[in-house]
This record gives structure tokens, C-alpha cells and sequence, in this order.
């Protein structure tokens, strides 16, 4: 159901604070999209609006620049991916991860769009609801798989061993497709429950909100707690000899997304409406930069990796099992034992930053999608 376009109301009898009353009473967790702006007599008030409508379109442009760079990003990351013939646990998430920032990105492009035509043209189109539903679902599920990377990427550099001999041959495919679909039921829940898919509010919106509240929070800790353990690891260790260009680029993925993508999230979820329409430009501009990064970063740690010296460390204790007349080791889980499989990083589900044997110092940039 779209909102209705109040373009065809004399200006006369609607004011702006009340257009935004009313609306923000039956669609508080969504943008304002078909208020009008309010032509007053007042030429400071006037004044004051022209301003406010000038630096609303000049960020929602950027934004789309923004947007569409990621678009080709994340386009290149998908495709690098899925042309890979071996993935690793990290590919799984980098494509999912992809796809989500690519769907994100394109409703973040439409609606800014719809905005700045707005603006310029004093029209506003007509979207269905489910596209906000969708930009929330895509946000959502970025956040649990960042979650999902920061947390196996703190136990592959905390627990090497245990992660390479124990870790669940398909559990980056698990936890993702369990991550798509709780997010889709918790968003289609909140959708139906609070006024976004329908015009009722019901009784139920509220205990939704905070489930939805809670399991933000949840993901937050977690990721900022594995990417802090990570850090201090990695700066104490000297035994992964992890050079520095590339583990600030591993943190320099989950800082970016506390620095860009957390705000949306705080004004969004955790703060029921905002009033401050700059402020809520600034969060979508800083979320689409977030979802933009990542290629970035992928590529920036690509550039060079350069062989670590241990990166037998994780077939060290397959080798004694083997030397006391145990069973062979079972082989690499993801098709050899540490030979750096097909994936683009060709590390397999090593420690980050680990380099293989026989891979190449200066690998090319696509090589860092798995990392």
C-alpha cells in the first residue's frame, strides 16, 4: 500500500507541522516521503525551509553517487565470487554479504531519487510499502553477517586449532541462510505488526519493536566484542607475524560499519521517529557508505598479502595424530590439506591474514574477497 500524495491539499490548510503530525502518527518508522513543504509568509521561516530542502537534496544526490559506486562493487564481488570454483567459509559470507549491500544500495537509490524528484518537480510517485520492508530486510541481514564474519574470524585467530580440525565443514552456508531467514520473518513480523504493510496499528507492534530493539543490541555486542578481542590478539601475537597493512584492513571492515552503519540503526530501530531531517540524511549517506566500503577494503588488503611464516600451524596437530599411528588426518574441509583451494583469497578457512603454501606474495586484489 503507498502513501498517499498530499500534493493535491491547498497549502493554505496544511500546514507542514501538521502534515508531519499526522503522518509520523501512522507511519512513524518510515520517511515522510509525500509531505509538502509548507510556503509561509514568514520569509525566515521561508528562508529556513529553502535551506533545509537545498542540503535534503544535496545529500540524497551524493548518497546516489554513492550508492551506484557500491552498486558496481558489490556487482564485482558477487561475480568474482560465484566464478571462484572452490569456496571457502569466508567466500560464502562475502557473496552473502554482497547481495545484501547490493539490494540495499538499490532501494537506497529509489528512494533518494523519489526524493529528489520530489523536491525539484513537487510530485511524489507512489511506492509500495514492501520496499521499505526490503530496505529494512537488506540492513538487517547485512548487520547479522557482518556479526557472523567478525565472530568466525575472531575463533580462526583466537582457536587456529580448534577451528581447523572442529569447525563445521558447511557452517558459513548454515549460518547464512539461517541469518536470511530470521531476518525475513522478524522484518515481515514487524511489518505487519507496526504501520508499515498496513495502516493498523496493532497491539502486537510493540513487543515486535522490542524484539527487534534487542536483537540489534545482540548482534552489536557480539560483533564489537569479537572484533576488540580481535584486535588485541593480533597486536599481542608473535606468532602470526600478521603484517600491519593487512590486519587494519580486517578491523578496518567492522570500524567503518560502527562509524557509518551503526547510526542508521540507532536512529531507525533503537530511536522510534526522528525529527531532525538533516540528521536522518547524514545516517542514510553514512549506511550507503557502508555498504559501498567493502569492495574497497577487499581490494585494499588484496594488494599484497605476503606469506606468513605458520601457515602450516593448523595441520600441526593433524601431523603428531598421523606420527603416532592414529588414523590419517582428515584432509582440508575445503578440499586439500592447506594447498589455498580455488576461492579469489585462495586461504581457505585459515586464520586471517595467513597466507597458504604456494601461494604468490602480491596476489591480485580479488584475492582478498575470502579474507
Amino acid at each position: 500500500m503507498g502513501l498517499t500524495c498530499t500534493a493535491g491539499v491547498p497549502r493554505a490548510h496544511l500546514s507542514e507541522e501538521h502534515s508531519r503530525t499526522l503522518l509520523s502518527s501512522v507511519l512513524p518508522s518510515m520517511d515522510l516521503y509525500c509531505t509538502v513543504i509548507n510556503d509561509s509568509s514568514n520569509d525566515a521561516i521561508g528562508t529556513s525551509l529553502r535551506v533545509e530542502t537545498t542540503s535534503h537534496v544535496l545529500f540524497r544526490s551524493i548518497t546516489v553517487v554513492v550508492a551506484l559506486c557500491g552498486l558496481v562493487g558489490n556487482g564485482v564481488v558477487i561475480w568474482l565470487v560465484r566464478l571462484s570454483i572452490k569456496k571457502n567459509s569466508f567466500c560464502i559470507y562475502n557473496l552473502s554479504l554482497a547481495v545484501a549491500d547490493f539490494m540495499h544500495l538499490g532501494l537506497q537509490i529509489v528512494f533518494c531519487v523519489r526524493q529528489i524528484l520530489r523536491s525539484f518537480l513537487q510530485y511524489c510517485f507512489h511506492l509500495s510499502s514492501i520496499f521499505m520492508i526490503l530496505r529494512f530486510f537488506s540492513y538487517f541481514t547485512g548487520l547479522g553477517i557482518m556479526t557472523a564474519i567478525s565472530f568466525q574470524r575472531c575463533l580462526s585467530v583466537l582457536f587456529p586449532i580448534w577451528y581447523r580440525c572442529h569447525c563445521p565443514k558447511h557452517l558459513s552456508a548454515i549460518v547464512s541462510v539461517f541469518l536470511w531467514l530470521l531476518t525475513f520473518l522478524v522484518t515481515i513480523l514487524r511489518g505487519h505488526a507496526c504501520p508499515q504493510l498496513s495502516l493498523r496499528t496493532t497491539g502486537f507492534c510493540s513487543a515486535t519493536v522490542t524484539i527487534t530493539n534487542v536483537w540489534i543490541l545482540l548482534l552489536l555486542s557480539v560483533m564489537g566484542t569479537s572484533s576488540l578481542l580481535l584486535f588485541l590478539r593480533v597486536r599481542e601475537s608473535t606468532q602470526l607475524h600478521l603484517p600491519r597493512k593487512l590486519w587494519l584492513g580486517i578491523l578496518l571492515t567492522d570500524l567503518v560499519f560502527f562509524l557509518c552503519g551503526m547510526p542508521l540503526s540507532i536512529i531507525r530501530f533503537l530511536v522510534w521517529e526522528v525529527g531532525n531531517q538533516t540528521l536522518n540524511d547524514i545516517c542514510i549517506l553514512l549506511s550507503s557508505i557502508n555498504s559501498a566500503v567493502n569492495p574497497a577494503i577487499y581490494f585494499f588488503i588484496g594488494r599484497q598479502q605476503p606469506r606468513a611464516p605458520l601457515a602450516g600451524v593448523s595441520r600441526e596437530p593433524c601431523v603428531r595424530r598421523q606420527s603416532r599411528g592414529a588414523a590419517p588426518a582428515p584432509p582440508n574441509r575445503d578440499g586439500g590439506p592447506l594447498t589455498g583451494g580455488k576461492c579469489p583469497s585462495g586461504s581457505g578457512d585459515l586464520p586471517a591474514g595467513v597466507t597458504p603454501p604456494g601461494q604468490q606474495e602480491g596476489a591480485p586484489p580479488s584475492q582478498a574477497l575470502a579474507e
